[in-house]
Order: C-alpha cells, then structure tokens, then sequence
C-alpha cells in the first residue's frame, strides 16, 4: 500500500511539473514600444506593428495616437516590423519576458521628389520631421525645380500676390533645400521611367503651369502604384486624374478664385484631431485655424463621398463668375485611392518661412504626409 501511494505521489508530482514547464513554455510575453518620426521625436500613430518568426505573422496591432503599442507573443526569435506605409523600421529581438524596447525611429524611407514652387514649401516639412542625413543634414529627398524664368517674371508683375504672401521672400531659408539634381519638371514629366522612380511625388503650390498638358503623365504614375500630393494651383495637374473633375473633386470655376485667407476649420477624422490634441495641444474642439491661404486660392466645389476623404472643412469666401462674394462651408484637404496608389490634395499650404519653428498647419501637413504613404 505505500509503495502504491509512492508511485501516486511520484507520478502526481512528475504530472504537475510537467504541467507547469507547458505552462510555462507557452507563456506570451508582452512587448511595448514607441514609433517616433526620423526626427526621433513626433509619434507616428496608427502604424502598423508586426512580429514574424520564420516569415511568419505570430502577432501584429497598431500604434496608438501618441506612437504606443503592446502586442504579445511566445517567448522565442522574432523580427519586428514596424511600417506606417511606405515608412519603415525593423528589428531583430529575443523574447524571453515582459520588456520595453527603445523607442524605435522610421529608418527606411521611401523615394520621395519634391518639385518646387512659389507659395508652398513642403519640403520643410519633410525636413523637420527628420528626412535629413543626420551627418551632413542634407535632404534624403530629391528636389526638383518647378519655376522657370516666366513663372517668376508673371509673380513679380502680380502686386495681390506679392502683397498678400510675399512669394517671392517666403521660399525657406535653408540652403540645403534648394533643387539638388540635374533635371526640372519638364524633365521629370517627359520621362516616364524616371518618374515612376519615385514613390511619392510632392507638387508644391506655384510651380510651373505651362505643362498641364502632360498631366496624363502623372495619371499614369499614380495608376501604376505612385502617390501624389498637389495643394492649391498645382490642381490643374491632376486633371487626367480627375477625368477634367468628373471623378473624386471637382475645382470651382472661375479657378483661383477663393477670397478668405484664414479659417477654423472643422477637423473631420477623429485620429487627427486626437494627435493634434494629445501631441501638441491643438485642436481642443476638433477645430483648427488654417491661415495659410493665397490670396486667390482655388476651391473644391464638390467631392464624391463614396470615392474620397475629406479631412477638413470650414467656412470660407470665394468669388463666383459674376465677381459676386460667396460665403459659405467648403472642404480644404482630401485623400483618395486611384487605381494602384493615391492622391493628397489640399486648397491650402504651408506657411513657407522657418522650418524650426513648425506651425499648427505643417503639423496637419505631417500627419497627412504619413497617412497618404499609407494610401496603398
């Protein structure tokens, strides 16, 4: 009899042990981080966050407002993935237990054109959210000249525009973000290969208008997997695109013709406004000013709901053909899908001077850079 309840003893014991090893080898660990922009300090939120095991997905979530995550998985090896579309980081890590990784900056980055203009400068933006060599701080972006000599002589004869933004003073101060490659816009238009080189293509507000023509080019490119961004005048290029206005928004005629130059706008996606607020303080309402209109800015009459987003709208002035002011709500920024990439278009702008001191308006412009490389 006690040799039998011996065994009972022994084998219970052995059962519960190895109950509490299987327990314990199937135990999931929580991994925590932050994704920051390559600046190391803006939070990119609603990233994607993914951990693979011989290329394979063990366990995935997405970044918070403020660029927190926690996911879990098995103790084991893993590569971590963190994406926020084409922006990119990866990790090797060793999961053992609970544990912190350090934050975790955007380290790939897609190939990006900026094509220059008079009244908008996007490129600063890029540059402030960190898209620099950390070395030389010169940009990892290319930057295309988009104004020739007759564009400057038209701007230098137009008193509104000079009067209003100053155009011609408000390209940045950094040296570093003149034209860095050998070609122009019409360059980059007639070449279809060097085109489709790049993953995103920013089209600032005044750049050249004598090529609408080829706006086929850029319907093309985004059709084919590209993802383009236009503000204000620079619309004209997305015509092929919009099937002349048919298709996603339609421009207002007369074109040019918006009057307000500021407005507070409603914020209409609860993830920007919640970063705007949590982030930087802006945005307490869901509403944000918006100041960095021309002086005759274009406006979107209309937009399919069912095909595009519209992130802001507020109240504004605008003249129609019988130069009778209008006041009345209008949407400003919009992001849609066209067939393999996509589009950003927004009526207004950046502010154009000091790329250290970042606006309420750039940091709109910053979050939609991030989410329009997520367009795919």
């Amino acid at each position: 009899m006690k040799s039998f309840l011996l065994s009972l003893l022994i084998a219970l014991t052995l059962f519960a042990c190895s109950k509490e090893d299987n327990n314990d080898s199937n135990n999931e660990f929580n991994i925590s981080g932050k994704f920051l922009a390559p600046n190391g300090v803006d939070p990119i939120s609603n990233a994607r966050i993914a951990v693979y095991q011989n290329n394979e997905l063990k366990s995935e979530t997405r970044t918070d407002v403020q660029g927190n995550y926690t996911l879990s998985v098995e103790r084991g090896d893993y590569t971590l993935i963190l994406n926020k579309g084409l922006f990119k980081t990866e990790r090797n890590i060793n999961v053992e237990s609970d544990f912190s990784l350090e934050d975790l900056n955007i380290e790939t980055i897609p190939n990006i054109a900026v094509v220059t203009g008079l009244y908008d400068n996007i490129e600063s933006v890029l540059y402030s959210i960190g898209l620099i060599n950390p070395i030389t701080q010169e940009p990892l972006f290319d930057i295309v000249d988009g104004i020739n000599i007759l564009d400057r002589q038209g701007i230098n004869q137009n008193t509104n525009h000079q009067h209003s933004h100053g155009a011609l003073n408000r390209n940045s101060s950094n040296p570093l973000l003149a034209s860095n490659v050998n070609f122009d816009f019409e360059d980059l238009l007639n070449d279809d290969a060097l085109l489709g080189s790049y993953d995103i293509i920013f089209l600032n507000c005044g750049l050249s208008e004598s090529y609408t023509d080829n706006s086929s080019a850029l319907e093309t490119y985004v059709a084919n997997g590209g993802i383009l961004y236009a503000t204000d005048w620079a619309a004209s290029y997305l015509d092929a695109i919009t099937n002349s206005g048919v298709d996603y928004l339609s421009p207002y005629t007369p074109e040019k013709s918006g009057t307000s130059t500021s407005t507070v706008a409603n914020i209409l996606d609860n993830g920007l406004s919640d970063w705007l607020l949590l982030n930087y303080n802006i945005s307490i309402d869901d509403t944000i000013e918006i100041d960095d209109f021309l002086f005759s800015w274009q406006v979107i009459d209309s937009y399919d709901s069912a095909t595009t987003i519209s992130w802001l709208n507020g109240p504004v002035t605008y003249l129609d053909d019988t130069n009778t002011e209008i006041s009345e709500n209008k949407d400003l920024a919009f992001t849609f899908l066209h067939g393999e990439g996509g589009v950003l278009y927004s009526s207004f702008h950046t502010e154009n001077s000091d790329i250290e001191d970042i606006t309420q308006v750039e940091r709109v412009m910053q979050f939609l850079v991030f989410e329009m490389s997520d367009l795919q």
